[in-house]
């Protein structure tokens, strides 16, 4: 079974969570609280900046930010912007 969450399907297996960012700030929401509060969170100043599998996003942080080519600063603070920037 699978559903809908933010414009992301969501089969179960995965460990989603949500990134909003506001002012430099950013709030991480597990599936069911950006359910819960997405549309309050976009009303107060909030975006939706990134959909992230918590367990793939881990990895990534471990395995390729010991890498010169990846400063672990730079991806943390890319969770404040869009998808699309």
């Amino acid at each position: 079974m699978s559903e809908q969450i933010n414009s992301v399907k969501v089969t179960g297996d995965e460990c989603f969570v949500f990134v909003y960012a506001k002012d430099g700030i950013i709030e991480v929401r597990s599936i069911a609280e950006s359910k819960r509060l997405h549309d309050q969170l976009i009303s107060d100043g909030w975006v939706h900046t990134k959909t992230l599998d918590a367990c793939v996003y881990l990895e990534y942080l471990h395995n390729e930010c010991e890498c010169e080519d990846v400063d672990l600063i730079d991806a943390m603070m890319s969770l404040t912007k869009p998808e699309n920037q």
